[in-house]
């Protein structure tokens, strides 16, 4: 999670390990209402809609919060809630909304499954940032409990443990690839869930001192791979398995169409998997291999197959699917080929006119009414992405084609892909959008459903 010019996950620079946790008044499956931020948070005024900066800009104070109270309950003990999607593109972020504590604090956190650590901002704050729920008060919590360094959890949970000499608390420090930090009392207390769902025990970070670009969230909740993730905590409960779909960020609507499931759910016919991957430099994150990719109904030739594919030896290749990331980003001479043929399909339509000057962290932007015809009739190039197992994704014309603004106040249009040289190649949240995504660690896969948020 970090600003699209660098676009760097979050990597935990700690080494964290799992505690059970325990649910009661328990669902077949776990169902989180999801947010995007931009539903939440008005969009800076005069910002590009294609900035997709995942800064956190201050965002002021909103009653809009209030909306999230209402909740509905399905006949299978799954429940749904209304959900509000975001600005267009001023930011790269989704909220999930729980309430922490007894009595509960409601809070909305950043889902990242790039990172493992469930944290909050917490009372007293030190170095805190503004974020439009309330502050976690962990005095006020009769559930709370700080884990003493001097338990074998401290020892096992940090590569460095810290310890608190005044309370003899156990200390956390996380530190994320954009700069942002958290750091404060490593802790346990339970989650409260729509239809009265408690989760008892569940490892999170008390955050006394945190800085960086988390900008508004009441923190984050890590739904990675690793051992201290809340998936991984809820394993025993629910499987290691959950699921999402993030709505339509063009939207405002509170058309409850984004969600977070944890636990087995059925999988429409529609539902195409790729096997999961491990990376052992980087056994957080969720890697899945790429084949290649199609542009106007022709596959793109012209760069290494290989830099797409996971090396498990040197950690470089593969893509991680990233919820916390906007904009997917490729090796550059996979992007550059995707680029050309796209340029190229383009150009025969003869209805795209591309720009000379480019836009943000985009070197490929269309003015669709270069020829005078109609935006809505403007034949833009298809894209599908090409994984392997057989699975595809044939990305809708919004999850790829970002919509600018140019200094004569004319709207235009980018290549929403990036370029990457550092060996991490990220399926962004941008290319995610509308499509159900299964996490199936158990069975060591990842599914994608087209349409998957109205299924």
């Amino acid at each position: 999670m970090a600003s699209p010019d660098a676009l760097p996950l979050r990597f935990l620079l700690v080494v964290l390990v799992t505690f059970t946790a325990d649910a009661t008044h328990r669902p077949k499956t776990l169902h989180i209402p999801v947010v995007h931020r931009g539903a939440v948070f008005p969009s800076r005024r005069g910002a590009p809609p294609g900035s997709l900066r995942r800064c956190r800009h201050a965002a002021p104070f909103t009653a809009q919060v209030a909306s999230f109270h209402s909740i509905a309950a399905d006949d299978d003990d799954r429940l749904r809630s209304p959900v509000m999607s975001g600005v267009p593109f001023d930011s790269g972020e989704y909220f999930a909304v729980i309430n922490v504590g007894d009595p509960p604090t409601r809070a909305l956190v950043v889902i990242d499954t790039g990172s493992d650590l469930i944290w909050l901002q917490c009372v007293p704050c030190r170095h805190c940032y503004r974020q439009v729920t309330p502050l976690y008060d962990p005095r006020s919590s009769s559930t709370h409990r700080r884990i003493p360094c001097a338990s074998p959890r401290c020892r096992d949970v940090l590569r460095y443990p810290g310890c608190d000499a005044r309370t003899g608390g156990c200390v956390y420090m996380v530190v994320y690839g954009d700069g942002s930090a958290s750091s404060g009392d490593l802790a346990t207390d339970r989650l409260v869930f729509p239809d009265d769902t408690h989760v008892h025990n569940v490892t999170l970070g008390c955050g006394h001192d945190n800085v960086g670009l988390l900008e508004s969230a009441a923190g984050l909740l890590g739904v990675g791979r690793g051992q201290l993730s809340f998936p991984t905590q809820l394993a025993p409960a629910y499987g290691h398995v959950f699921s999402y779909c993030l709505g339509d960020r063009l939207s405002r609507a509170q058309n409850g169409s984004s969600y977070l499931v944890f636990g087995r759910t059925p999988e429409p016919p529609s539902t195409a998997f790729t096997p999961l991957r491990t990376n052992p430099r980087r056994p957080s994150l969720y890697y899945v291999d790429m084949v290649g990719f199609s542009v106007g109904g022709e596959r793109v030739t012209g760069f290494s197959n290989a830099s797409l594919a996971l090396n498990p030896a040197t950690g470089r290749g593969g893509i991680v699917v990233d919820s916390g990331t906007a904009i997917s980003r490729f090796a550059r001479d996979a992007y550059a080929a995707v680029r050309d043929a796209f340029d190229s399909h383009a150009a025969a339509a003869g209805t795209m006119r591309k720009l000379a000057t480019k836009f943000s962290v985009f070197d490929a932007c269309y003015d669709l009414r270069g020829n005078g015809a109609p935006a809505a009739a403007v034949r833009v190039p298809s894209i599908v992405l090409h994984f392997a197992g057989g699975a595809d994704m044939a990305l809708p014309q919004a999850n790829y084609l970002i919509p600018v603004q140019g200094g004569d106040r004319r709207t235009y249009f980018c290549l929403g892909l990036q370029a990457a040289d550092d060996g991490l190649n990220v399926l962004g949240n941008v290319q995610q959008q509308g499509f159900g995504l299964v996490f199936d660690v158990e069975r060591g896969r990842i599914g994608f459903t087209p349409n998957g948020c109205s299924v």
